[in-house]
């Protein structure tokens, strides 16, 4: 009886073996397993919060300059989007970078930071094709402000290339990769993010709301 009993427990043992090997994650799968974690998404924010900052206050103040850039790409806009444009999209990408950087309002920052990346995207993209040889003008060099210049010029031989940076198949590359960065944003938590104290504070039906919504995630 315990002859038996001991090849019933080794059969059931090898059986528990194969199912957990037959369950066990391909490559693929351990790194999204990993990109689901709270940690990855720490750097999405931070590379797009910095990238976001920087690009902004180096185009604050330089509406005429700005448009000039954003008329480069040949894209017949009109001159009142194109003013608009030269006026609002620096201000944006000072305040997404910060509520990148402090982690506020992630999913909704993810998904603006996405529109945006998307948009570029797209505009670098045509220009590329078309064979405009012009400046992204995704970080202004010279002609930005003092401030914005100061910065840039700080990060040495990385700030001189941001700053004259073409239209190209690397920066089309490198703002589709911030694309998907974003839209990590939007479906995967944080951490260090002032999302996480702001719903250890909410009420219960704020709590509720903020579960429905992680759920969706």
């Amino acid at each position: 009886m315990a002859k038996v009993t001991a090849t019933g427990n080794r059969i059931a043992a090898d059986e528990v073996v194969e199912a957990e090997q037959s369950y066990a994650p391909s490559a693929w799968g351990r790194v999204w397993e990993f990109l689901r974690g709270p940690y990855p998404t720490l750097v999405s924010r931070l590379a797009l919060g910095v990238l976001f900052l920087l690009s902004g206050l180096s185009k604050l103040g330089t509406t005429a300059a700005f448009a000039a850039n954003i008329r480069s790409y040949e894209m017949n806009l009109p001159d009142f989007l194109v003013s608009v444009m030269a006026v609002g999209l620096p201000p944006l990408e000072v305040g997404l970078g910060v509520w990148l950087l402090a982690g506020l309002f992630l999913r909704f920052s993810g998904a603006v930071s996405a529109v945006l990346m998307a948009v570029f995207t797209v505009a670098i993209a045509q220009a590329w094709l078309r064979g405009l040889d012009i400046n992204c003008g995704c970080f202004a060099g010279s002609e930005g402000n003092p401030l914005g210049t100061a910065l840039i010029n700080a990060l040495g031989p990385v700030g001189t290339y941001l700053a004259n940076e073409k239209a190209g198949p690397d920066t089309v590359i490198r703002d589709a990769i911030l694309v998907l960065m974003s839209v990590h944003l939007i479906f995967v938590p944080s951490v260090f993010a002032l999302d996480n104290l702001r719903k250890r504070r909410a009420t219960p039906e704020e709590e509720e709301y903020l579960e429905e919504e992680a759920a969706e995630a």
